[in-house]
């Protein structure tokens, strides 16, 4: 004999080592607080001076205190590292939590102890999954029957804490054909299935429980089970076996234990609710016709077609699991199984397992998730071309009787204006802002007169009570048409009109040898540039000329007030002020739809046929926080997020635009008068286009005014009335911080930061939709 080298001996040795831990699946725990516990682990780390130690402990306490701090934002990072040691309690790091030896894998985790490891580890599932269902779930035990599907929904349903206890069963060791559609690596080939799983969720979670029958499921072991430490509360089949399929249904039907299956071809769902139908046949009654008794003694497939054709059906197969089954025992030994609709299908499993444990999934029968009927090419068909939501001007009929109605109001002498001048003066207006881009005008030329009206099909959304929002949008329009004039040299002689509203709002004369200031030239040059950008970028300083600059702009108008809030803790607390509006905003039913159905656009399409609206590309976005804003039209997910008092993720998105700004800037007017809006729009245009004089961002925040005004103003919010107090301490706190008084009426409160344009603008209606009426 040869004698051995030492590379064969050290292989023998890890061959020999391998074969020790060939079935052990359970790891084990060492406390080092504890002094005996202390001693095992140094001895464990001197007799295997080779394992891999992974210690982290660190990072998941940090992980901890978020989580329980999840209000908090730990700013600057001194803060999280104060809370942290404050969480260790001036234990040494080493005597905090437990270490986790896998021997299997020669590695050794440090990790947090089991309540504190719970609340990291299924953070992430809150609130598809609530604490109290949490809770629920993890006194519900669980078998399976079978390791392929059976894997999957079992990795599942521990990755999201779905169970107590879970028993595993699979009489089979892995093969080299399995791993097509079972997850593990080749290093475990010849290993128990019941070994592997039972492995990788001790890997995903040690503190789980988990019970292995390692013989599968038998005559001998099927009463163990299912009742052994407790009756099950869902049995979850996945075996191959048709005689075991249906003498453990009959048990479980004995039971009142409920039945769920998935068939990994189709999507095809079985759920039998024994629990709550206990007269229910087994397989839906599929079966009822054969003698199962037989089944284990048939040899042939020939003879076992009946049986499992009637499990599976026929006609409910996909075509490709139709062609397989006619191939077995010709070009093919088994049923195939494909790894994406095995992996898929646990998904599913565990998914309706949580439905059922939770009380949330009553149904019985047999259903299908197809994917190739759900996702498919579309079938050929004429091509139909889509249809243009129309969008009629106001009638200019209605709009001409009115003019010469109230032929008194418009006194003096109009003199002619070119048809180049008044389209020139009507596209810069029509290059204006407006709330939620409804361009609530309708601008008609008659008489030598150019008249505003306010279109109130364009008006009347929630967010505008009472037209404050569209007068807002009209005095910004105003304001662009007088600057365009005076960059053309014209004498505008305009008035408002509040005594003719709200369907009429101004109305302007024109005549040549204008000579506009420096001041004039230069906004009316921003009109074109002037845009909404919603842009999150590193917070910068900006300079307090700047702001004196803007100031100035805004209070030329009369009655105007511009107050700037900088300090980073107040605007911090203006923001905390606009979540608050904004979850309003989300969780009453009419601004919701208002939102999704009246302001946003959600494809080019719809901004097209509209011209009008927010389209979604243009909100300066990261695909996160789009896909964020799009979750939003699902009415149910917002009305289950009121009720769980939640929305804390789309607060996010605001806090942040908040933080990165450099300046909080509120603009106020007199209250009480129709004109103070329309003059407040008017100042608000002036220092936006001098914003963007200046290379500044400006997003207006106005839904928090608004919602003031509607609860203090019209007192017409369908809240609670607590929620009504808590709205109004909210308005007290924001007059506070922006120094407002009695008198004052906020208009226009906007986010000015530094950043570069944003690429997407918003559409603004053809001149046809908004003018009517002579040229001349």
């Amino acid at each position: 004999m040869q004698p051995q080298t030492g590379y064969a001996i050290h292989l023998a040795k890890l061959i020999e080592d391998t074969h020790e831990h060939k079935k052990t699946y359970r790891p084990l725990f060492y406390n080092l607080a504890d002094e005996k516990d202390k001693n095992s682990f140094e001895n464990l780390l001197a007799q295997h001076p080779h394992l891999q130690v992974h210690d982290h402990i660190v990072s998941q306490v940090e992980e901890l205190v978020k989580c329980l701090n999840p209000t908090i934002i730990f700013l600057p990072p001194t803060a999280l590292a104060e809370t942290v040691a404050q969480q260790f309690g001036g234990k040494h790091t080493d005597e905090y939590g437990v270490w986790v030896y896998y021997p299997w894998a020669g590695k050794v985790v440090h990790l947090l102890a089991e309540k504190e490891f719970e609340i990291v580890r299924t953070n992430r599932n809150k609130h598809k999954i609530t604490a109290q269902e949490q809770a629920t779930l993890a006194q519900k035990k669980i078998g399976v029957m079978g390791l392929s599907v059976g894997q999957s929904v079992s990795l599942a349903l521990a990755m999201e804490r779905g169970f107590g206890e879970l028993r595993i069963a699979d009489f089979d060791e892995l093969d080299l054909s399995n791993i097509n559609r079972i997850r593990t690596g080749v290093y475990n080939l010849k290993l128990q299935k019941t070994v592997i799983v039972a492995r990788e969720i001790a890997e995903i979670d040690p503190y789980l429980h988990v019970v292995c029958f390692d013989e599968g499921i038998t005559e001998a072991n099927m009463d163990r089970f299912l009742t052994e430490n407790g009756k099950l509360d869902l049995l979850i089949d996945e075996c191959d076996s048709f005689d075991i399929k249906i003498n453990s249904r009959n048990k479980a039907k004995a039971l009142g234990i409920p039945v769920l299956m998935e068939g990994s071809d189709r999507g095809t769902i079985d759920i039998e609710r024994f629990d709550l139908e206990p007269d229910r046949p087994v397989l839906h009654g599929m079966v009822e016709h054969l003698d199962m008794e037989k089944f284990k003694t048939l040899t042939t497939m020939d003879e076992k077609i009946p049986y499992i054709t009637a499990v599976t059906g026929v006609e409910t197969l996909s075509p490709r699991m139709k062609a397989s089954a006619v191939e077995i025992m010709a070009t093919i030994s088994t049923w195939p199984q494909l790894a994406s609709a095995v992996i898929y299908g646990g998904g599913i499993t565990a998914d309706l397992s949580r439905k059922i444990l939770l009380g949330n999934l009553h149904v019985s029968g047999r259903f299908f998730i197809d994917m190739d009927e759900l996702i498919s090419d579309p079938a050929k068909a004429p091509v139909i071309a889509e249809q243009t939501i129309p969008q009629a001007p106001m009638p200019v009929q209605e709009i001409e009787d009115f003019v010469n109605t109230h032929q008194m109001v418009f006194e003096g002498t109009a003199q002619p204006l070119s048809t180049v001048l008044l389209d020139q003066l009507i596209e810069a207006a029509r290059k204006s802002p407006s709330g939620g881009n409804n361009q609530p005008w309708h601008w008609h030329f008659q008489g030598g007169r150019l008249h505003l009206f306010l279109n109130e099909s364009a008006a009347q959304a929630y967010l505008d009570p009472q037209y404050i929002s569209s007068y807002i949008s009209l005095g910004t329009a105003i304001e662009n048409l007088l600057l365009k004039a005076a960059s053309l040299h014209l004498h505008v002689d305009h008035h408002l009109t509040p005594q003719l509203a709200p369907k009429h709002v101004a109305w302007f004369t024109f005549s040549p040898g204008y000579q506009p200031s420096e001041t004039d030239l230069k906004l009316a040059e921003q009109i074109d540039s002037r845009h909404t950008n919603r842009k999150i970028t590193p917070r910068q300083e900006i300079q307090t000329t700047d702001l004196d600059h803007l100031s100035g702009l805004a209070t030329a108008v009369e009655g105007a007030k511009l107050t700037w809030v900088t300090d980073p803790e107040h605007i911090k607390a203006v923001g905390m002020i606009a979540t608050q509006a904004d979850l309003l905003r989300m969780f009453i039913p009419p601004a919701h739809e208002d939102f999704i159905s009246r302001e946003m656009r959600w494809d080019i399409e719809q901004v097209n046929a509209t011209e009008d609206g927010i389209g979604i590309h243009t909100l300066d976005l990261s695909n996160n926080d789009q896909i964020g804003i799009r979750l939003l039209k699902d009415k149910k997910m917002i009305s289950f997020l009121q009720q769980i008092n939640g929305g804390s993720g789309f607060k996010r998105l605001t806090m942040m635009q908040f933080m990165a700004s450099s300046a909080i800037g509120l603009l106020s007017m007199p209250k009480g008068e129709i004109n103070s809006f329309i003059k407040g729009g008017m100042a608000a245009e002036k220092l936006w286009l001098g914003a963007t004089g200046l290379d500044l961002q400006v997003h207006p925040v106005n839904v928090p005014l608004i919602f003031f005004y509607k609860n203090s103003i019209e007192d017409s919010l369908p809240l609670p009335s607590e929620l009504k107090a808590q709205l109004k301490q909210a308005e007290m706190q924001f007059n506070q911080l922006f120094r407002q008084t009695g008198e004052d009426q906020a208009i226009f409160m906007f986010r000015l930061f530094k950043a570069s344009p944003s690429p997407e603008r918003t559409i603004r209606k053809s001149t046809a939709k908004i003018f009517t009426g002579g040229r001349a």
